[in-house]
């Protein structure tokens, strides 16, 4: 292969740390040169067919991203976001409506609710979400729901890398309306997408986006088998949120039994140490926790009372940002899909303290950091916010952690640990540490 040039090709080809794996090359390419790696889910290149007509590089978000065109494209100006949850018309809690839905959902079933009830009306004639794969479900992939039954394939909420821009391929050759459920690195890369392509503005109607921490790597889920002592080939499905509300980790093996690959439940139990030991690069790095440009955001409801009980177990938070995603939403509540509260005025739902911490300081740190002394990081132009010495200080232990996580032979041992009986401890200890600090501001 001749050198990459970075004005012609994504940042996968010219370093994949940078490289979000957001799969949007995949899906812009009019010559179908571009693939998806099936194990790492990097784009992969055939030169034979490239033409160097620099549409992925132009739709790339990972080594460069401006959070003013961005604004600009998705609210027609270029106004700062006024904090971590970004640009808000209303914001509400809320669970699907239908029993079944809320049931199978990780956080009340409300994006799936929302999905259907867009097909239902006709607004839409597909959904482009996730599930995982049916012969290696350890991997995920995205694929187009054209009937709510489905869209209910995609339920539960799924944390490691999956290209879900690739799909664009196929979008490309079956017109249509379109919604389309994703993370901020998909939302920024179908963004930058439809600034450059009329047909990617006219079939994709709606966007959804999750809150995210961070996703994981895609071979997370077989060292999870593998400290369980599970075959792979054993195994029918992988849930990251099963059972009740907040769930846990488990795979559903042949023989229907659902087998438990952590201790405790997902929040209090393994999500904590996964987005660590196995956080991809470009996510370390990633400074849009609340999928910021997306129709309409979604974020678990985990807000508590004085004395750390959750107010609303089984829902989601829900923030409409543009007209498109408040229609919506407000459709789905007039016909019974969502059953919402809304909270735009209560300063209770008005912050996230971790993921703000996380994602808008540590983040942000570290980009910086590592562009000072010409590391590789992407480039924002959004200034970072003020940093106290604690803010500091937790992101060079996080970071050291990210770093044990690059190396297989720490990592693989260190998991098995976490996730076993032995680590109950850590767990219990956390959890105490939260009762306290809940009485404590009593």
């Amino acid at each position: 292969m001749t050198a990459p040039d970075p004005s012609v090709l994504s940042i996968a080809f010219t370093d994949r740390r940078l490289c979000t794996r957001c799969g949007t090359c995949v899906g812009v390419c009019p010559e179908g040169a571009l693939s998806v790696d099936p194990e790492t889910f990097f784009p992969v290149l055939d030169e034979a067919k490239c033409t160097r007509c620099g549409l992925c590089a132009k739709t790339c978000p990972g080594g460069r991203l401006s959070y003013g065109d961005l604004t600009e494209l998705t609210f027609g100006h270029r106004k700062p976001t006024p904090g971590f949850d970004g640009h808000v018309l209303s914001s509400g809690v809320a669970h699907a409506g239908d029993a079944a839905l809320r049931e199978g959902g990780a956080g009340g079933g409300v994006i799936t609710a929302l999905l259907a009830d867009q097909l239902r009306r006709g607004a839409v004639d597909g959904c482009i979400v996730t599930r995982m794969m049916r012969d290696r479900p350890w991997h995920g992939e995205p694929y187009i729901a054209r009937t709510v039954e489905e869209l209910r394939e995609s339920q539960q909420s799924r944390y490691i890398v999956i290209p879900l821009n690739a799909i664009l391929q196929t979008i490309r050759e079956q017109p249509g309306r379109y919604a389309l459920a994703g993370l901020p690195c998909h939302i920024h890369g179908l963004r930058l997408a439809a600034q450059r392509l009329p047909w990617v503005r006219e079939r994709i109607r709606l966007t959804v986006g999750l809150f995210c921490a961070s996703a994981l790597e895609p071979y997370v889920v077989r060292e999870l088998l593998a400290a369980r002592g599970l075959d792979p080939r054993a195994v029918r499905d992988v849930r990251f949120r099963d059972g009740d509300w907040p769930g846990a980790i488990r795979a559903v093996m042949n023989d229907g039994r659902r087998v438990p690959l952590h201790q405790s439940n997902f929040k209090d139990g393994a999500i904590n140490y996964l987005t660590y030991l196995y956080i991809p690069p470009r996510c370390a790095t990633c400074i849009d926790g609340s999928s910021e440009f997306a129709d309409v955001a979604v974020s678990d409801a985990w807000t508590r009372n004085s004395k750390g009980e959750y107010l609303f177990r089984a829902h989601s938070r829900m923030l409409a940002r543009t007209p498109a995603g408040a229609a919506a939403v407000a459709a789905a509540v007039a016909s019974g899909a969502l059953v919402w509260k809304d909270v735009s005025n209560d300063p209770a739902y008005q912050t996230h303290r971790h993921h703000t911490r996380k994602k808008r300081i540590a983040a942000n740190l570290r980009a910086a950091r590592r562009a000072a002394r010409g590391g590789v990081a992407p480039i924002y132009d959004r200034p970072p916010p003020e940093a106290a010495s604690k803010d500091r200080l937790l992101e060079r232990i996080e970071t050291a952690l990210m770093a044990v996580g690059r190396v297989g032979f720490l990592r693989r041992p260190l998991i098995a640990f976490l996730t076993s009986r032995w680590g109950l401890p850590l767990i219990r200890l956390r959890q105490r540490l939260k009762e306290r600090r809940y009485r404590g501001s009593a």
